[in-house]
């Protein structure tokens, strides 16, 4: 074994070791978890959707920067990840609503719609019908009395993450040499990369009458959301902008390095995966427009509108570039480790010796997803811009000046410093 490859192996283990650590802290405190405030129906404006409504990857400095539905500060979290720092609490602030503001979006949230019956959506919280511990159907919170309505919904009918999980590749790095092992981080591979990029596609892709379709499940899920509040407008947003790259590498890292002596190791993605996934960004946002359009039409009325957020956010998305990954207003890929550390080894990589981990067991064994909760998630600044993209919309204002809107009003820090650039 080269001494790359050995300092490959050292690096992987120092890096399961410290995300595990992470990992473990972040699932005890879920456990400790208490429900959320009671659901009202007299809510003016209702936050719904999934986790970049919720705001994940944003918990702030303060334990009670986390929030309940009712959007007071609650020292635990649900699982559902609510942030201070969301657009929607953001949103209800400017628009002076608290006291009558419902925060119901959640981490992980699909449709729940028939229409997309796909492996990506099985137990995953319903936006819909809600299956998430102490949560309820979102819809719970809808009446006459509801004015204003916000959601993200579509992206984990895709499976974002679980292709992420499963096309993740690894580089490392010392000093002019580099090695790069293409979708075989623990849990990845090509094959496996290959097919739920394909499921991803076919999903995104469907019309309504050939289910799992995200049109179908979409023009089902708004139709359904205006029968529950029959007075209000919904406003749905696209997603923001993962990646602004006008160049590819044929490695794209998507994490900062972790260091190992003179080595370095990244955790990322091929050129070619990029550009999967930049299409398949390209298909959700369509199909949400599609979908909204579809609705208008159906419904004879202007009650749902699309919410442009990815054109502010289209400049700033991951570059590939450790160098420029800090300035992003999106996370890079944040891994997490699962099960022990020494049995993880034993299984990927004293089976045979090569540098092909492999993790079947130990994996399967901890329902393994090396990505972690916020990646690909707007930071702080990226949700203010979220905030304003809505508010623009709802108060049917002047196009968006961002010259004369300071982030540092809402929030002063942002963002992961990242360790090596190339």
């Amino acid at each position: 074994m080269s001494i790359l490859h050995r300092l490959f192996v050292v690096s992987l283990l120092l890096m399961l070791g410290v995300t595990g650590i992470a990992n473990a802290t972040v699932t005890a405190t879920r456990a400790q978890s208490t429900a959320g405030a009671l659901v009202t129906s007299s809510a003016t404006y209702v936050a719904l959707g999934d986790s970049y409504s919720s705001g994940e990857g944003n918990p702030g400095s303060k334990p009670d920067q986390w929030l309940n539905t009712a959007g007071i500060p609650a020292l635990s979290t649900d699982g559902c990840d609510r942030s201070a720092l969301a657009y929607p609490p953001l949103v209800a602030q400017e628009l002076g609503v608290t006291s009558s503001f419902q925060f119901r979006a959640c981490s992980g949230a699909v449709t729940g719609s028939t229409y997309d019956a796909s492996n990506f959506t099985k137990g995953s919280p319903s936006v819909l019908f809600g299956k998430k511990g102490f949560e309820t159907s979102q819809l719970t919170s809808l009446s006459s009395a509801t004015k204003t309505i916000s959601l993200t919904v579509g992206g984990d009918d895709l499976g974002f993450a679980k292709v992420l999980a499963a096309c993740a590749g690894i580089m490392v790095k010392e000093g002019p040499l580099s090695e790069v092992f293409a979708s075989r981080a623990p849990g990845a591979s090509q094959a496996k990369c290959n097919s739920d990029l394909a499921q991803s596609q076919s999903i995104a892709t469907s019309v309504s009458s050939s289910p799992p379709s995200l049109e179908g499940a979409l023009v089902d899920t708004y139709t359904q959301i205006l029968t529950a509040a029959p007075n209000a407008t919904l406003f749905v947003l696209n997603y923001p902008q993962f990646f602004s790259t006008p160049s590819v590498p044929t490695f794209c890292p998507l994490t900062s390095a972790i260091r190992v002596g003179p080595a370095s190791l990244y955790l990322g993605i091929s050129s070619s995966q990029l550009s999967d996934i930049n299409n398949l960004e390209v298909e959700l946002n369509s199909g949400i427009a599609t979908a909204v359009q579809q609705v208008n039409q159906t419904l004879g009325s202007t009650r749902i509108e699309l919410v442009n957020d990815n054109l502010l956010t289209a400049v700033n998305g991951l570059t590939c570039n450790t160098k420029t990954m800090s300035n992003s207003d999106i996370n890079g890929v944040i891994f997490s480790a699962p099960g022990s550390i020494s049995t993880l080894f034993k299984d990927c990589f004293l089976q045979k010796d090569d540098l092909v981990p492999h993790c079947g067991g130990a994996l399967t064994a901890v329902k393994s997803n090396l990505i972690a909760k916020g990646s690909l998630h707007p930071r702080p600044k990226g949700q203010a811009l979220m905030a304003k993209a809505l508010e623009s919309a709802i108060q049917i204002s002047t196009p968006i000046n961002l010259a004369n809107w300071r982030f540092s009003d809402v929030y002063s820090k942002d963002g992961l410093s990242e360790s090596e650039t190339f």
